[in-house]
């Protein structure tokens, strides 16, 4: 009767082992693992008797049926399980969960088709990194930019488009972003149609399934237009008739202010060691800086002349700090600024003059003595500013 409950339970178990690896095309590792070993302790006890000489094998044997029958409860029950959790679904339920699946692969073709239309509004390119930094994928307006006959191109062919005056920097830039500065931007000439044009690439870092990956937009700059990027900064600047207007309505406020005039001294050096539209581009980041230091409330800068700008300070904390600046010789006031892979010191003269609410000066007359004291800061061999009265 022992036998015949072993010979049964190992069927059982096996034939319980074989249906659930081919209903559910899948098998437990751990499942396996204890049939080799029922089966050889079978084996063991059937024809290796002579081996066993700690126990008897009258209770070897009773222990091996306690043991077997333990292993088709498991079976049993991890089987009876998956039989449950199939027969709870019905014809409806399936015919659910189809459903749902259409729905899934319908909201996904009708983002990726929305992903590819947007991309053709587009007139900036875009720029798609892999997650190695090798390779990159570009859109047709990125690949038109370049003269680039794929939009599939490794980061070696991309660069050889690049300025080699600017393809360092261009390196160094893409692998400093990481997941604590997942933000850059960077300006670099690119070669197209055997010239070479200005572009501003700004991209961003995301994460998916734990790799990294980089998407850019790639705009071009226009030098000649003054587009809404850096170059905006000199072409909405007011000019020397609203630097009249501002200063007659801050003359009847009773109110002190400082009329700051700057003249860009080295633009011109700029201008002909590497073209006009670098000064132009360095000057409207110059212009950026200071307008976000000293003008930040109040649009107060006018540019009087191509390199001269007129600002008009009104805090006597922002004037103080100016004052350092200038006679430390800080990079507050002389600028380090950065243009694709041209760096260079963006320095300015400059000429103070204080107006007091009991002061006479007629606007022009005020005008002319700040233009004079930029003069005696242009002439000066030691400092580079200026401060009438002083």
């Amino acid at each position: 009767m022992n036998e015949i409950f072993i010979y049964i339970s190992l069927a059982f178990v096996l034939l319980m082992f074989i249906f659930s690896s081919i209903l559910y095309k899948s098998f437990k590792v751990w499942k396996l693992i204890f049939i080799i070993i029922t089966a050889g302790c079978f084996a063991l006890l059937t024809y290796f008797q002579e081996l066993i000489t700690f126990v008897s094998i009258e209770l070897a044997l009773e222990y091996y049926t306690y043991f077997l029958f333990l292993m088709v409860v498991v079976f049993g029950i991890t089987f009876k399980k998956k039989i449950r959790i199939t027969r709870n679904l019905t014809d409806y339920d399936f015919f659910e969960l189809e459903k749902e699946l259409e729905e899934v692969n319908s909201t996904s073709d009708l983002l990726r088709l929305r992903f590819i239309s947007t991309i053709g509004l587009l007139n900036d390119g875009l720029i798609f990194y892999n997650d190695d930094l090798e390779g990159m994928f570009i859109t047709e307006q990125a690949r038109d930019m370049i003269s680039a006959s794929e939009c599939d191109i490794d980061i070696n062919e991309y660069v050889r488009h690049i300025h080699k005056d600017d393809q360092t920097e261009y390196y160094n830039v893409i692998k400093k972003v990481n997941r604590k500065n997942p933000n850059y931007e960077i300006k670099y000439r690119v070669l197209n149609n055997s010239t070479f044009s200005w572009v501003v690439e700004k991209g961003q870092l995301f994460t998916c399934d734990k790799k990294d990956y980089l998407v850019s937009t790639l705009k071009g700059i226009d030098m000649k237009l003054f587009p809404d990027t850096l170059i905006h900064e000199l072409d909405s600047l007011p000019d020397e008739s609203q630097l009249n207007n501002y200063l007659n309505h801050a003359k009847k406020s009773n109110e002190s202010f400082y009329m700051v005039m700057m003249h860009l001294t080295n633009i011109p050096d700029i201008n002909r060691r590497f073209g006009r539209d670098v000064g132009n581009l360095m000057i409207a980041e110059y212009i950026k800086k200071m307008r976000y230091h000293f003008a930040r409330e109040n649009n107060t800068i006018f540019r009087v002349t191509g390199i001269q700008f007129a600002l008009i300070i009104t805090e006597e904390q922002k004037y103080e700090v100016m004052k350092r600046a200038l006679v430390s010789g800080g990079d507050l006031i002389n600028l380090h600024l950065n243009i694709g892979g041209i760096k260079q010191i963006v320095y300015p003269n400059v000429g103070i003059v204080k107006y007091d609410p009991w002061a006479n000066y007629e606007i022009n007359d005020f005008i002319s003595l700040s233009q004079k004291t930029l003069g005696e800061a242009i002439r000066n061999n030691k400092k580079n500013f200026s401060i009438f009265g002083e």
